[in-house]
């Protein structure tokens, strides 16, 4: 499965997600603007959202209703099918 042309979507944007974007965004894998994030702590959202150039999503939801991969999806892709 390959997350290249989905839009990715973060329901929390704390340490683990960051790093998720981060890796994400560094070997090119998703466009920022394909990936959107939530987070209980809106300081922590923006803060994600405006240094790796992502969407905060206004609610999970919202978040859930437009991603093709939510985070647990797009860590299984990652790492790959299981054996």
């Amino acid at each position: 499965m390959s997350i290249k042309d989905k839009k990715v979507g973060f329901l929390g944007a704390g340490n683990m997600g960051e790093a998720i974007i981060k890796g994400l965004l560094q070997t090119g894998l998703v466009p920022a603007s394909s990936i959107a994030a939530t987070d209980a702590r809106d300081d922590r959202l923006q803060q994600v959202a405006k240094q790796y150039g992502i969407r905060a999503a206004a609610s999970n939801r919202e978040l859930v209703a437009e991603a093709d991969t939510p985070r647990a999806r797009a860590a299984t892709a990652l790492r790959g099918p299981n054996p």
